[in-house]
């Protein structure tokens, strides 16, 4: 765990950071790359392609350059903006519900006999960008230009960007797979072969 220096440096703000956002993003991820949510049948309900990384979580995307850098004077403006937008590209870790829905009847044997809903689970998930989510302007707990910028206005913003995270992450988001009937293989080739 990092501690706030006195004199302030970038990447100490940043690492500072990562203690309160990166560490409650990437805690209790469920589905990633390395594990789909996957149907008792085997089907992947949701495959690879909806999730950007694995349930490792995700690494920190800036570091102090993006503060300013070595020698350069950080400005509040600059801290805002950049730990609000890092929070933003964590948000794509969060709550997901995942659906198999059988949407036809025909040819339909084993283990899907009946159109409808046969999966419906919701988890932490390491989604891709297109998943993030809206924080909106939290507050900046003292970290402006109009204000001398204290460690303890550093934590306050700090606990305000992941108490903004943590509530994107439990704004569950639906996504739904349609499978035509049962086992699409077996069904589909094996009319084939009948005609």
């Amino acid at each position: 765990m990092a501690t706030l220096t006195n004199p302030i440096e970038d990447q100490n703000i940043v690492d500072r950071y990562a203690d309160y956002v990166r560490a409650a993003a990437n805690t209790g991820i469920v589905w990633g790359t390395n594990s789909n949510p996957t149907h008792s049948d085997g089907t992947v309900v949701l495959d690879d392609s909806y999730f950007g990384g694995d349930t490792g979580g995700r690494g920190i995307g800036i570091g102090g350059g993006n503060l300013g850098g070595t020698g350069a004077v950080i400005t509040a403006s600059t801290i805002y903006n950049t730990l609000l937008t890092e929070t933003h590209n964590y948000s794509r870790i969060r709550s997901v519900r995942a659906r198999l829905n059988v949407t036809g009847g025909g040819g339909n044997t084993g283990s899907r006999p009946s159109p409808g809903i046969i999966y419906d689970q919701t988890n932490i998930a390491h989604m891709s960008d297109s998943y993030r989510v809206d924080l909106g302007s939290p507050s900046n707990n003292g970290v402006s230009s109009t204000s001398l910028i204290t460690d303890e206005g550093l934590e306050g913003f700090f606990s305000t960007l992941r108490n903004s995270y943590n509530a994107a992450r439990g704004s569950t988001v639906t996504v739904t797979t349609d499978v035509c009937h049962a086992s699409c293989h077996s069904s589909c080739h094996g009319s084939r072969g009948r005609r």
